[in-house]
């Protein structure tokens, strides 16, 4: 009962008052229409279950600030003034279901396909992308401008949306990781070199988007404590960065790691027993000994008892895969559940390409089976409206 009384013990982040320590960090969803980015009502519904499933706070998967900036298929936008009112019906949906709601803001900057964008990648330096094998242009010092005042224009959409918060993505080798990576930010300007002009892209874009949304709304990070890539961001480095946002007001930081190029070290991992559990535990336990501001941790919960034990060192801790399968979790904890039923096969990723946010697990049965509709429990539905069309994938 004493662990149960610890997650559900409320918290602050700036201004905003959460009821409980789990947060769903932020995944893409793959429901978001295609040709603009603007929100389905499957999204919708998906974050509100979410919000009825106990969620202390929901963070939606990540919006692009710009066309160019675009890193997935179906991603949610934010890059235009005219998705705001489509985008307030998110929020407002997730409100009337108890829950609070921030939105994740991205530019994927190298880490995405020509074909998804229309025109070449950009990045902080011309290269290959190491894991999507794209050629990327490096950015001029206008567009490091420009791309700044983009990330300020979409926390300003955030906020005229209705959303509690805006998160800035700065892990898992999006643009801002990549600026603070020497092993994609190999500039010789005020934006490269040492770790202090690599950080600058980030703390400019902080400080943008502060000024875009003011002090008292909540602007908090996602940041790789480090990449897990040889040459890349290593954790003395996370720390630092983490110190100086901590310094320039950030008002929470998201402890992860790790990038696609990392392989089995990228933020998506196997997760064996509850030894295997916080995977970037140590790394936001060190981060949070460094900074004044709430720490997140993420990376593999799976437990009550291990999350409870975590939240002796952190101030919450975020989980993803296992809300995919079981949107209602928080309330099974409350409830006494001990376990997420999630085993992190992750093939929820395969569903998402093909049809949306769903569980693979639900949805790889044996030929000819039919499964009932809305398992109990189970995690939202797909573009297509019904569980039975996401069956066989």
């Amino acid at each position: 009962m004493e662990s149960m009384a610890e997650i559900f013990k409320p918290w602050r982040m700036n201004r905003l008052g959460v009821p409980n320590k789990l947060v769903r960090s932020a995944t893409w969803e793959g429901l978001a229409n295609p040709e603009d980015g603007s929100p389905t009502p499957q999204l919708t519904q998906a974050l509100a279950d979410l919000a009825k499933g106990g969620v202390g706070l929901i963070i939606t998967g990540y919006a692009f600030i710009h066309p160019r900036g675009r890193g997935r298929p179906r991603q949610t936008g934010i890059h235009r003034d005219d998705l705001v009112d489509s985008l307030a019906d998110v929020s407002h949906a997730v409100h009337r279901a108890g829950g609070l709601v921030a939105m994740q803001i991205v530019h994927a900057g190298g880490q995405t396909k020509a074909e998804w964008i229309g025109q070449k990648p950009l990045g902080p330096s011309a290269l290959i992308h190491p894991f999507y094998g794209e050629e990327v242009a490096g950015m001029s010092l206008g567009q490091i401008e420009d791309t700044i005042e983009d990330f300020a224009r979409a926390a300003a959409r955030v906020k005229a949306a209705g959303f509690d918060a805006v998160q800035l993505h700065g892990a898992h080798g999006c643009l801002i990781n990549q600026f603070l990576s020497p092993l994609t930010n190999r500039r010789q300007d005020d934006y490269g070199g040492g770790l202090e002009n690599r950080a600058r892209f980030a703390y400019d874009v902080l400080a943008a988007a502060r000024s875009a949304v003011g002090l008292d709304y909540p602007l908090f990070i996602k940041l790789n404590s480090a990449d897990y890539e040889a040459g890349g961001l290593g954790l003395a480095d996370g720390i630092e960065v983490a110190k100086g946002l901590d310094a320039r007001g950030v008002d929470a930081i998201e402890v992860s790691g790790g990038t696609p190029a990392a392989g089995k070290l990228s933020a998506v991992r196997t997760v064996r027993g509850v030894g295997g559990e916080g995977y970037f535990l140590s790394n936001a336990v060190a981060i949070k000994e460094a900074v004044s501001c709430p720490v997140i941790s993420v990376g593999g919960w799976r437990s009550k008892a291990r999350v409870a034990e975590a939240l002796e060192q952190v101030d919450a801790v975020a989980l993803c895969r296992p809300f995919i399968r079981q949107p209602d979790l928080a309330n099974r904890w409350q409830a006494n559940d001990e376990t997420s039923a999630c085993i992190s096969c992750s093939q929820c990723f395969e569903v998402g390409m093909r049809h949306g946010l769903g569980c693979g697990q639900l949805f790889h049965e044996p030929k000819g089976h039919v499964p009932k509709a809305n398992p109990p429990g189970a995690g939202p539905v797909g573009p297509a409206g019904s569980w039975r069309s996401m069956v066989y994938v």
